[in-house]
């Protein structure tokens, strides 16, 4: 097939890049011929660069609501379309997702759509936004198939009636395999705990850090990564707790699966989730999970089997588990072996490729019944 992928974002690396970077690598070893269309360029394209993936920019795409911007990079997304000719357009995220399936629908191209989270939710309250419920059932009607990526997410979509139940589709999140090569192990002391995201909204550092203030009777260290418009607050936060020796805040750019090969416990403190790529990474690595049970996550952390999951800002009970897990080094070993067996059996990025290429083929299918349905 000749595939292109079209988020909003190519300046982050957030679950959307990660995921679409994976998608594309997968598709292109089994021979698919994959583009991908981005706007603002920044570290996800400089990936798809160093990994050969083809590229290219929509200069008006942006997330905010624009109309004049948002009508020029519709423009843009048709003059590309026609210039390519895909047998397919994969839309992600909600912006890209609207515009690249009006795009594909003018040239009768088929599209699937990956949410990656509902734009119909406020991301902190989690109020349903009547207006964002409105352009996604508009939208809705004019791509094929719709890819959650977790169960939760496809339950939402049925719920608020986004599209038809047909249309929806659930593939897990996955991530590729690489050498498991500890270089500290699991039940060393004191432990290393790990948070990756973005110091955003729907993230949640100020519950973690609270939780961990604690626990400064207890020998631990923090390491952040991420960047985001939130970080002065995070950094303000750790100065009036008295965690600047204890925590340290790390750039997007580092090497992230080195740390997680370093850590000893993986942590995610959120507001607002669909299937998280980070906790995935954290499970290849064989660590124990520490997360808020929103959204999916309950789909790959099994709460005594494979990880801990807390309720949404409760302070007192993440640090309950993250005590737990700082003092008892084997518990940390039984969790976190029992995440990689998980994500060996569920969560790799072969098995989502072979998912969503099924996906697509009904996609396909599906576009070549309408068409001869119109014709007869």
């Amino acid at each position: 097939m000749k595939i292109v992928h079209v988020l909003t974002r190519g300046d982050i690396l957030g679950g959307a890049q990660s995921h679409v970077r994976e998608l594309s690598l997968e598709l292109r070893n089994l021979g698919h011929d994959v583009t991908v269309m981005t706007g603002a360029p920044g570290i996800f394209t400089d990936q798809l660069r160093q990994a050969g993936i083809p590229w290219l920019p929509v200069r008006s795409l942006v997330r905010p609501v624009r109309p004049h911007r948002d009508v020029a990079a519709l423009v843009e997304l048709w003059c590309a379309l026609r210039q390519l000719k895909p047998d397919l357009v994969c839309a992600h995220t909600a912006k890209a997702g609207s515009l690249a399936r009006a795009a594909a629908r003018l040239h009768h191209i088929p599209s699937v759509f990956t949410p990656h989270g509902w734009s119909i939710f406020d991301r902190t309250s989690l109020h349903a936004n009547p207006l964002f419920c409105w352009a996604e059932r508009l939208a809705g009607r004019l791509g094929t198939r719709v890819i959650n990526v977790c169960e939760y997410e496809r339950m939402l979509a049925q719920q608020f009636g986004i599209c038809p139940a047909k249309a929806l589709e659930v593939v897990h999140n996955g991530i590729a395999e690489i050498a498991f090569d500890r270089l500290r192990a699991i039940d060393a002391q004191p432990p290393v705990i790990v948070m990756v995201a973005r110091f955003a909204s729907p993230k949640d550092h100020r519950t973690l850090l609270q939780a961990l203030s604690g626990l400064l009777c207890l020998e631990w260290r923090l390491l952040l990564v991420g960047s985001g418009e939130l970080k002065p607050g995070v950094d303000a936060q750790v100065e009036a707790l008295g965690l600047n020796g204890r925590v340290s805040i790390l750039p997007p750019e580092s090497d992230v699966n080195r740390l997680l090969m370093e850590a000893q416990i993986f942590v995610l403190s959120t507001n607002f989730e669909a299937l998280p790529i980070s906790i995935l990474e954290a499970m290849r690595a064989a660590l124990p999970v520490v997360a808020t049970d929103v959204g999916g996550i309950a789909e790959s952390v099994r709460h005594e089997e494979t990880g801990l999951l807390v309720r949404r800002g409760d302070v007192a009970g993440l640090r309950d588990a993250l005590a737990r897990l700082i003092a008892r080094p084997a518990l940390r070993v039984a969790l976190g072996s029992a995440g990689r067996r998980l994500w060996s059996a569920q969560f790799t990025a072969s098995a989502m490729t072979a998912r969503t290429v099924e996906v697509y083929k009904r996609a396909l299918a599906q576009e070549t019944v309408e068409i001869r349905a119109v014709q007869i």
